[in-house]
């Protein structure tokens, strides 16, 4: 071959060679960029430059995906039959997307076919329980309830909750009302908690009230005082409180002095206190004192009654409602409460001095318990929010040696780290900047560390601060010095030191190296982490699986993952990393945090952030649904990474989580809420389970973060506050503080729950704002 010749057949080889994987990856980047129109074009260039490799790796298919996405349906179909009518390891999902299409265009019966295709060939597949359900479905909504009690009667198709309320409802529809009642009891029974009766449990009671003649609001009539009781528990827990109300109210009308009204008519007060509608629940309340006396709910009703008189600002009632419990009931254990929560009304009214005096007497009677710590934290706070720092500090001092401190677990209780953050506080504004250094510095900061992190930003501001950059000055050279000694322990404290209050980046680094050359904890083991782009050739033991994920097709691929993660240690080492990604990517976080955060709880706390992986703090701390919640967030002005902080504490990412609070979804709205955000957007059809998919809970959530801005501008810890709290309580707190400072009104959140909650979202949102942008892009540190 003449030598020209040659060169230029090579140099063509060479470049086709370089081309083919240039546009796997152009593709692959086209569908994480959520580009379908570029990866069309792509997967034409590829379909050209070799067509029978374009069938082999069922490229066709990530076509159709992305024609989906551009509403080419035509084309979609086509290419999904394609692969539907070849040996590919993708025809399930071919079908499940042929039968998605048609039931977009209302082809129930072309849908059926699909289906039907999909379960008798693919019967094991993870997808066939959900296409079973479907064609349950299907048939029900064609009126062919017969042949949908069939389809969910076979093999484990009926032990599901939401498959036998289906089925239940096929036999009322024809006309098999008994049989129908036996199934509607029974799911309304067999919960798996009966304290926190789920979705289903709803919807089963809500049919046996209208089988038995009721309406909305209105109970039937001839019920056991039992059932009205099961029922109206099961309405009031998922908050649907008129028809709790309708069930009590007949309990009541049959035996007003029965043992049952008494309970009945304080749950009733109860509903209306919980829709804060604390004037009609006042009502209640002072009807179960006044009637039932002697019974455990007057015990109970007296306390809610004070708790409503206070918000309805009526004090004086409210404090004498306490004190008649004090006086009546001097041996309950919610004794304290009463004691304390006077304390909390003198505050709102600004009787600062009678506040102290009632502290004061709170720590005489609880002498040695946890009331104890708790009077003398609001004794601080108090002189805090007087800016009385010296009297703050005399009152923070004892505290700290207290050995209950209530931490999160009663209301109004402190924690070691809160004490000392307020005693740098006070120390600071005696401008006593040593003192207030080292205080600050004995507060270990990491990455669920809130007053750490609130250390942290105390001790760099003083950088700038011509009264304090001296005595910082001092500590850090002393820091620096303590690098080389000899004792790991103490060499260690000090590069975290460096680390907080250094702005040099060469002494950062040298004290980052000091941490990372530390030796580890023996039981610390995380997935080996690749290079930066996720591997094309990618196994994990399911040929599925690794097909979905090669294309970034990572819906469908954690739909197949789910079963491999439970089983994590099984995969292969080297794609474990990529599996976490692919789940993250489709929406399944939930499913990473449960595997992760295990292998996390060997790593120290106060390990800074500077020295950790982005990419394992990356599965600490997912971004799922990014697409959706940049787009949403952008439209609110709302941060998507607080979403994301907010969505991570809340439900830890399942979509389907619902709490005892019958808050449901990923951003776990109650239907208080939720409904009323639902009238903000015009949502006139919106359904409480609506709230199961994750892009109605991120709407939601950014529109309701972006309504508690306007009434906290800027004060975003009190927007989290608000969140979990309300906005009523935070407005309280805050008001207490006489202050915007969220330093000054955290310690002020008196639930301890949303204290803790607070503390816990706002350390994930500093992680957060650490790894990603506002478009959530990863701002890649190497540690």
């Amino acid at each position: 071959m003449p030598r020209v010749l040659f060169l230029i057949v090579f140099s063509f080889q060479f470049a086709f060679s370089q081309a083919v994987p240039n546009l796997a990856s152009n593709i692959r980047t086209a569908v994480e960029a959520d580009d379908p129109v570029a990866a069309l074009n792509e997967l034409e260039r590829s379909k050209a430059a070799n067509p029978a490799e374009f069938i082999a790796k069922d490229q066709d298919y990530l076509a159709a995906k992305m024609a989906m996405h551009t509403g080419d349906l035509v084309f979609a179909v086509s290419s999904f039959q394609a692969v539907a009518a070849r040996n590919s390891v993708l025809r399930p999902y071919a079908l499940k997307n042929l039968a998605e299409i048609a039931r977009s265009t209302g082809n129930l019966l072309l849908e059926r076919l699909f289906l039907v295709e999909l379960i008798e060939f693919f019967p094991t597949s993870s997808i066939a329980p959900g296409a079973e359900l479907r064609l349950a479905g299907n048939f029900f909504e064609s009126g062919n309830y017969r042949q949908a009690i069939r389809v969910l009667s076979k093999g484990s198709s009926g032990e599901n909750r939401e498959n036998r309320l289906l089925a239940a409802r096929s036999h009322l529809h024809l006309g098999e009302v008994e049989t129908a009642r036996l199934m509607f009891v029974d799911l309304a029974d067999r919960t798996s908690d009966p304290q926190q009766p789920d979705d289903v449990a709803l919807e089963a009671v809500r049919h046996l009230d209208a089988i038995d003649g009721g309406q909305p609001g209105k109970a039937p009539s001839q019920l056991t005082e039992a059932e009205h009781l099961r029922r109206a528990t099961t309405y009031q827990f998922n908050r649907e409180f008129a028809d709790a109300r309708s069930h009590f109210d007949a309990i009541i009308a049959a035996d007003p002095t029965g043992p049952s009204a008494a309970d009945a008519a304080f749950q009733i007060g109860r509903g209306y206190a919980q829709q804060t509608d604390y004037v009609e629940a006042l009502k209640w309340f002072e009807r179960v004192i006044e009637r039932y006396p002697q019974t455990s709910a007057a015990r109970d009703a007296l306390l809610q009654a004070a708790s409503a008189y206070a918000r309805v600002v009526r004090p004086k009632e409210a404090i004498s409602r306490y004190q008649q419990f004090i006086d009546k009931y001097p041996d309950d254990q919610r004794l304290d409460r009463a004691y304390l929560n006077i304390v909390d009304i003198l505050r709102d009214q600004g009787e600062d001095t009678d506040a102290i005096k009632q502290c004061e007497n709170v720590r005489e009677v609880f002498r040695g318990r946890p009331p104890e710590a708790v009077a003398l934290f609001a004794e601080a706070r108090i002189h805090i929010a007087r800016e009385e720092w010296q009297n703050a500090l005399d009152a923070l001092e004892p505290l700290s040696e207290l050995k209950e401190l209530g931490g999160s677990m009663v209301p109004g209780g402190t924690s070691l780290a809160e004490i000392r953050f307020l005693k740098g506080l006070a120390l600071e504004n005696l401008r006593r900047f040593p003192e207030a250094i080292d205080t600050y510095l004995s507060i270990p900061d990491g990455r669920g560390e809130y007053y750490g992190w609130r250390a942290t930003e105390h001790l760099r501001a003083f950088r700038g601060n011509t009264a304090s950059s001296d005595a910082l000055a001092l500590a850090l050279a002393r820091a620096t010095a303590g690098l080389h000694v000899a004792d790991q322990a103490e060499r260690l404290k000090n590069a975290r030191t460096v680390l907080r209050i250094s702005d040099d980046p060469w002494s950062s680094e040298k004290a980052a190296l000091a941490i990372r050359s530390a030796p580890q904890p023996k039981n610390l083991q995380f997935p080996p982490v690749p290079k930066r782009s996720v591997p094309q050739n990618i196994s994990t033991g399911d040929p599925l699986a690794d097909r979905l994920m090669s294309m970034a097709l990572f819906d469908e691929a954690a739909l197949e993952l789910e079963k491999p993660a439970k089983a994590f240690s099984r995969i292969p080492a080297n794609s474990q990393f990529a599996v976490l990604d692919a789940l993250n990517k489709g929406g399944r976080s939930d499913l990473v945090m449960a595997i992760v955060e295990p292998m996390w709880r060997a790593t120290p706390a106060d390990i800074p952030l500077e020295v950790l992986s982005p990419d394992l703090l990356e599965m600490l701390y997912p971004k799922p649904f990014a697409h959706e919640l940049v787009s949403t967030a952008a439209a609110d002005g709302v941060d998507p990474r607080l979403l994301l902080a907010i969505m991570r504490q809340e439900s830890r990412f399942r979509p389907d989580a619902k709490s005892n609070a019958a808050a449901r979804g990923l951003m776990q709205f109650i239907p208080t809420t939720s409904s009323h955000i639902a009238g903000e957007l015009g949502r006139d059809n919106f359904r409480q389970d609506d709230l199961y998919f994750p892009q109605t809970a991120i709407r939601f959530g950014s529109r309701y973060l972006a309504d508690l801005f306007s009434v906290f501008p800027a004060q975003t810890e009190a927007v989290v506050a608000s969140y979990n709290g309300g906005e009523d309580n935070m407005k309280r707190w805050f008001n207490r503080t006489r202050s915007g400072l969220a330093d000054r009104y955290v310690p002020e959140i008196l639930y301890s729950q949303s204290k803790d909650y607070v503390q816990k979202v706002m350390a994930s949102y500093r992680v957060y704002c650490f790894l990603y942008d506002e478009q959530l892009k990863p701002l890649r540190r190497q540690p």
